[in-house]
């Protein structure tokens, strides 16, 4: 599930990438596509412009907000860039979702006088629904730091045939009548979480298992059904959506009598992370899995997420989250690159600032996004401090003919974050990306086509590394789960040309030739910052400097069935994460004492290695199975 708005955008005809290439001279008597490339090439360099005429309450916001109001204002630029779109969504009342950060919640009282909804204000930040025509107002404030589009979010599942082919039917109804006549899920059967529940005792009982997703809309259906039995969820936070509600059945099949409890982590970023602390301390809960990724979640630094989770595993709770499914170098599926800045020694025609070369051993500034990146967000971080950012970057999005399509230009000067998004138009081919440092120091970058991956062309290398795992997934104290199929075969190919994708071991176990999904997102995770913006190694942001954490940690089922319409099968480390988190409640039902350091040790130490001997940057220490890590416990079997 992605749920995001387009980011800036600007489409430009082809004819103006052949003119910056070509260097083409202007004639005396222009023709018709002449004088439409001049006027577009005009248009570009005030776009470019903008950036730097930007008034004190503009510096505040988003380039694509700024640009959004720049155009409205200016029927001149507009003229010039008929096929612009800022990415900014707009109501037909003139409103936009922003993200606001200020000092106190006086913030909130103004976005309501000047004619906004608020819809969630903690600690100085504030998601609200705000009239475009009042941003440079709110932007001016002195006690506003910044103005945004609302950050958006998506969870980790991934759907198979489209979620509604006849084959997809087939095969749910293959596995609601497997299980009806076990009932034993495929993940339970997988894990081998069956037969320890009967020869230990356990069965989740004294756990409380809670779980932040979109939403839970089926609950009283499936709790109707039987599915489920009664769900503590946080007042005001049902959320919109189901994946809460699969994920949910997935732990109450393998830890039937773990108590239950929801909240959504949809309604802002801020609300997610005081969602998790909530559960924590009002919901009493001892176990918490997500399966949700914020966009602009720092690889470098632990965010407002990051620290939420931070807080709870250091309040004693065992914290599980998706490692995503954005690929991974080993199978060839991720469109990720992270490295030092390498500044070339070309330019990029039309576009202001030095570009990084890709290739070490030669010149190339373009990386080439494949045919399965149409429509997907582009995320480009670098290592400075969150917040303190004086090195400026900028990402742009380039078609076959070299015109931009897609960019993101905000300002960094010291006191904005160290981060751009752009999205690949959802039609075409042949686009490309490219990042350029407009002011600053080298620093290193971090590149992510999220859910899409880079390719090889005519005239292009493929340029891709591991390490795509990053946000509150890889907080220090946190589980982050691969996923690796229980059974059926994901059916989809990622993408055209793909091999086929594994099968699980269901109505076996897992074992050590099993095989993890090709779409399972890889780590390790390189930091450079803590929490509080502090360098981890003073001086050296680079490649050489900060620390590594191990991550993702361990792996788990996916490809599942859940009586949850949508989710038959339940594909995606959306699905693995509940799977590992249910089995920790078993292992905690029969030690309650148990700390967890001596969770993480019994479930790590008795996890089958997947992938390469030992930690391995795709599946972490192994698949963990239920048995193993109980007797590792010492929880005696029953008598």
């Amino acid at each position: 599930m992605v749920r995001f708005n387009r980011v800036a955008a600007y489409s430009v005809p082809a004819t103006v990438g052949a003119l910056l290439l070509s260097g083409a001279a202007a004639v005396a008597q222009p023709s018709p596509a002449d004088t439409a490339t001049a006027r577009t090439q005009a248009g570009i360099s005030a776009l470019q412009s903008i950036k730097k005429s930007l008034t004190p309450a503009e510096a505040k916001q988003a380039s694509q907000l700024v640009v959004e109001k720049r155009l409205r204002a200016d029927k001149g630029l507009a003229a010039k860039l008929p096929d612009y779109r800022s990415g900014v969504a707009v109501s037909d009342k003139g409103g936009v979702a922003v993200d606001i950060w200020g000092k106190d919640q006086k913030v909130a009282d103004a976005v309501r006088a000047a004619g906004g909804t608020v819809r969630y204000a903690s600690g100085g930040a504030v998601r609200a629904d705000l009239p475009l025509a009042a941003v440079d107002a709110i932007a001016g404030r002195a006690d506003v730091s910044s103005v945004k589009p609302a950050a958006q979010a998506m969870t980790w599942k991934e759907n198979a045939d489209g979620g509604d082919s006849a084959g997809a039917a087939a095969r749910r109804q293959v596995a609601k009548k497997a299980i009806a006549a076990t009932q034993v899920s495929e993940g339970d059967k997988a894990h081998g979480a069956d037969t320890a529940r009967a020869k230990y005792g356990v069965n989740g009982s004294g756990v409380k298992v809670c779980v932040l997703s979109d939403g839970v809309d089926s609950l009283a259906k499936s709790q109707g059904a039987g599915e489920l039995p009664d769900v503590d969820v946080l007042s005001g936070q049902k959320g919109s959506g189901d994946e809460g509600t699969a994920m949910l059945e997935i732990v109450h099949d393998l830890a039937p009598n773990a108590t239950l409890g929801f909240a959504t982590a949809f309604t802002s970023e801020q609300s997610f992370a005081d969602n998790i602390r909530a559960l924590r301390t009002t919901g009493k809960c001892t176990v918490i899995v997500d399966d949700v990724s914020y966009f602009d979640e720092s690889p470098f630094q632990d965010g407002p997420v990051a620290q939420a989770v931070n807080d709870v595993t250091a309040a004693g709770a065992l914290y599980f989250s998706s490692a995503g499914n954005s690929g991974n170098l080993t199978d060839g599926s991720s469109g990720y690159y992270e490295g030092d800045f390498r500044g070339a020694s070309t330019t990029i025609p039309g576009i202001t600032g030095t570009p990084h070369n890709f290739d070490p051993n030669g010149t190339q500034v373009f990386d080439a996004l494949s045919a399965g990146s149409l429509g997907r967000p582009v995320t480009l971080f670098w290592s400075d401090p969150w917040g303190k950012a004086t090195s400026d970057y900028d990402l742009f999005i380039l078609n076959s003919a070299g015109s931009v399509v897609a960019s993101s230009e905000n300002q960094q000067n010291g006191t904005q974050n160290p981060y751009e998004i752009a999205s690949v138009p959802s039609s075409g081919s042949g686009y490309k990306v490219a990042v350029v440092k407009y002011s600053g120091e080298d620093r290193f970058i971090a590149l992510n086509v999220i859910r899409g991956r880079f390719v090889a062309t005519d005239s292009l290398k493929a340029f891709s590394t591991a390490g795509v795992t990053s946000g509150h997934s890889a907080a220090k104290d946190a589980f982050s789960v691969a996923a690796a199929p229980a059974a059926t075969a994901f059916s989809r190919a990622l993408e055209q040309g793909d091999p086929p994708n594994p099968a699980g071991p269901y109505p076996g176990e897992f074992t050590a030739s099993s095989k993890w999904e090709r779409f399972t997102s890889d780590g390790q995770r390189h930091q450079f910052y803590n929490a509080d913006g502090t360098a981890i190694t003073p001086g050296n942001v680079s490649s050489t400097g900060g620390a590594t954490r191990a991550k993702p940690d361990i792996t788990a089922a996916d490809g599942v069935a859940t009586s949850v319409s949508g989710f038959q099968p339940f594909y995606g480390t959306s699905a693995a994460a509940p799977h590992a988190a249910a089995i920790a409640a078993l292992l905690l039902s029969g030690k309650p004492a148990a700390t967890p350091a001596e969770i993480r040790t019994a479930l790590e130490s008795t996890a089958i290695d997947l992938g390469a001997p030992g930690f391995d940057a795709v599946t972490g220490k192994g698949v963990i199975m239920a048995g193993p890590a109980l007797a590792a416990l010492g929880i005696p079997p029953k008598q």
